[in-house]
């Protein structure tokens, strides 16, 4: 694949377009923004804003630097880890076009880094994030693309929200990037553990996403930032979590009803994505996922790049 190199090394993305007299490196460097670019890239022109950030020591335009909000439960925070022959791609190729963003600090997108939660660093599976921003690089190879994830196991929609108890921590990296990068959306994978909530948070899901995503957008100043929301996982088994049990029954038409309450939003199929388990994707279906995922963006014209 263009644009790979060892882990943790700092050498050039091998596809066109690089900006910037420096190679990335694996170092930790704040987000800057500011006029003219320095280090070769020159002052942006062709009806660029000339807001630049530096990521590792390469100055990018901000309109190059594509960066995904992304969050949700353990699907989202990663526990696939398999196939064998898939775990490469996910977990030690780097792609220097991909990168993570928190807490000041730059860092190529990984598994189990882009949105992991304690569990999935422990056993060292992999989500989604990794793979979205890798198959963003083979659509757009001279465009750079930011993780910007928080995922919780058994977390649900409400618990998502401002006050509650993961808000703050997963808009701190996307607030420190905004007005530098050019927000590209919001993936969400929620819905199926809103069975550790209340009759509530089933009855009333779109309108908490609706919350939760206007917050986002008002958070970040970017009120059309499109929504890319998970369907239920429709390869769950078991009495509990499959899609024809009483729960799936009751979710599933709140899930799909959110593109009637949310503007700018739209439903990521999950049929046929291979398993992990009794309700996680493997390897294959998270880049399956991430596949789909901007392959909707493609068909509803919310590709910004």
């Amino acid at each position: 694949m263009g644009g790979m190199s060892g882990p943790g090394t700092g050498g050039v993305p091998t596809t066109g377009g690089m900006a910037g007299g420096g190679a990335p490196s694996t170092g930790g460097s704040s987000a800057t923004s500011g006029g003219t670019a320095t280090g070769g890239t020159g002052t942006a022109t062709g009806g660029r804003s000339g807001i630049t950030i530096d990521i590792n020591g390469t100055v990018l335009p901000k309109e190059d630097v594509i960066a995904f909000v992304h969050l949700g439960h353990s699907n989202m925070a990663g526990r696939s880890a398999r196939p064998t022959a898939s775990r490469p791609y996910h977990f030690t190729e780097t792609n220097l076009r991909g990168w993570i963003y928190r807490a000041g600090n730059w860092t190529p997108a990984l598994e189990p880094n882009t949105a992991g939660d304690q569990d999935a660093k422990r056993f060292n599976q992999g989500g989604p994030g990794t793979a979205l921003l890798k198959e963003a690089v083979a659509l757009a190879p001279t465009r750079y693309f930011v993780s910007l994830g928080y995922g919780i196991g058994s977390a649900y929609c409400s618990q998502f929200l401002p006050g509650s108890l993961y808000y703050d921590p997963l808009i701190a990296a996307p607030k420190a990037l905004k007005g530098k990068v050019t927000f590209g959306g919001i993936v969400i994978m929620l819905g199926i553990t809103e069975r550790h909530g209340t009759a509530a948070d089933i009855s009333g899901y779109p309108e908490c996403i609706n919350k939760l995503v206007t917050a986002i957008r008002t958070d970040l100043a970017e009120p059309n930032l499109p929504l890319l929301l998970t369907d239920y996982e429709m390869g769950s088994t078991g009495t509990e979590l499959a899609p024809t049990g009483a729960f799936g029954q009751q979710i599933i038409p709140q899930i799909r009803r959110v593109p009637t309450v949310v503007s700018n939003s739209a439903i990521v199929p999950t049929d046929g994505i291979a398993m992990q388990d009794n309700h996680h994707f493997d390897l294959d279906g998270q880049k399956e996922f991430a596949k789909r995922v901007l392959s909707v963006m493609q068909t509803k014209g919310w590709i910004r790049w």
